[in-house]
């Protein structure tokens, strides 16, 4: 009966610790942290890392598209019958090559006859300055004659009657007028040459334009007519003339890519880039941007760039696409730490950073960004150590230990 008491007490005893040591636990658990970093009194293990300074550099990258540097299609600049096409899709040609003749009747037949009047028109010319040689002489002598008779009557009034001094002054003036009117018909028959010859040489003009040449080095990228065919002439920029043929140059291509508004700012002339060329086993190259539009397209919000390349074998294609990794900005020595040590969202990031064997948190600002680092603007300096990757959750104030 005793021992029975003795063991209920015992257990009553035991009971009374055990509430007890619960109660002491959850007032423990329930005491508020005092500061405002939480002190953790396990020390937490995480890999610690300082920031490094890197060549960075934002890049954006783009498709692209290559067109002909310089692109034209020819017109007939008169109507007629195309006489002879010596070039087809896929040739070469030089500028000034012949490529194409067009056969005009009517223009052939006006110029025989502007070629007529030409030379009628030097003709009474000759004939003009050989009447003046004539009347030259003519007044010439009756000069003479006039001066001969006046110093006879001079001399000697009686030998000689005044009346024959008046008509040899009176034959002297009417020499004079047949010169000034050969003269003039001179200058008449002068002004009909030039009047031919500038007609003359409009019409071989015309002819001219009836011989199509090339007027850039490049291909023949398409062909419109056949000889035989009746040409129109192209008369102005909306014409509905057929045209002949369409040339490009392609010993220089031109690449061009839409850059989208926020990095439009960060390019222009000059701006580098790597540009790779898919169908050509992804070639690359160095280029820079040789011009930009300037402004943006109202539709696309996208601004037009341009890179020049040369294509001396023609291994690049009009037509072909590629991609092009443009560098926007450029910065030496950035910077920066492991994109693990960054927490928060843009406008509101933080990193932990060890001091004293405590992790604290710092709130940074970052820029530049790549899938293994982030560029950090301002809140850390070279010294700093930060916190890498932790085996659990950190907050403000825990004890840390390296791993």
């Amino acid at each position: 009966m005793i021992l029975r008491i003795a063991i209920l007490i015992g257990l009553v005893l035991g009971a009374a610790l055990l509430l007890m040591s619960c109660d002491s636990r959850a007032t423990s658990e329930a005491a508020p942290a005092s500061g405002t970093e939480e002190t953790s009194a396990v020390p937490i293990s995480v890999t610690v890392a300082k920031p490094g300074r890197r060549d960075i550099s934002d890049r954006i990258t783009l498709a692209g598209s290559i067109v002909p540097d310089a692109q034209v299609t020819l017109y007939a600049k008169v109507t007629g019958y195309l006489k002879t096409l010596s070039v087809d899709i896929g040739d070469r040609v030089r500028e000034g090559q012949l490529l194409a003749e067009i056969e005009v009747p009517e223009m052939t037949a006006g110029l025989a006859e502007k070629r007529a009047v030409l030379l009628r028109a030097e003709a009474e010319v000759e004939q003009a300055q050989a009447s003046v040689a004539q009347f030259q002489a003519e007044r010439e002598f009756e000069e003479v004659n006039f001066k001969r008779l006046s110093a006879i009557r001079e001399r000697d009034a009686d030998v000689l009657p005044q009346q024959d001094v008046d008509q040899a002054r009176a034959a002297f003036s009417v020499a004079e007028s047949r010169l000034s009117m050969a003269e003039a018909t001179v200058h008449v028959a002068e002004a009909a040459v030039a009047t031919a010859r500038a007609e003359l040489e409009t019409f071989v003009r015309l002819m001219d334009y009836a011989r199509i040449a090339a007027p850039l080095n490049g291909v023949v990228t398409e062909r419109f007519v056949d000889p035989g065919a009746l040409v129109q002439a192209a008369v102005s920029s909306r014409t509905q003339a057929a045209p002949l043929v369409s040339l490009a140059r392609l010993d220089r291509v031109r690449l061009v890519v839409d850059v989208p508004e926020r990095s439009a700012p960060h390019v222009g002339r000059g701006t580098a880039a790597n540009v790779r060329i898919e169908s050509l086993a992804g070639e690359d190259r160095k280029a820079r941007v040789s011009r930009t539009s300037t402004v943006l397209d109202p539709a696309t919000r996208t601004m037009r760039v341009e890179f020049d390349l040369s294509n001396p074998r023609f291994r690049l294609r009009p037509g072909m696409t590629a991609r092009v990794e443009i560098e926007l900005r450029r910065f030496e020595g950035a910077l920066t730490v492991p994109v693990t040590a960054i927490s928060g969202q843009a406008g509101n990031t933080t990193v932990f950073v060890v001091s004293g064997g405590v992790a604290h948190r710092r709130s940074v600002e970052t820029g530049l960004e790549s899938p293994g680092w982030v560029q950090v603007l301002k809140g850390l300096s070279d010294s700093d150590e930060v916190v890498v990757s932790s085996g659990i959750p950190l907050s403000g104030g825990a004890q840390i230990v390296r791993r």
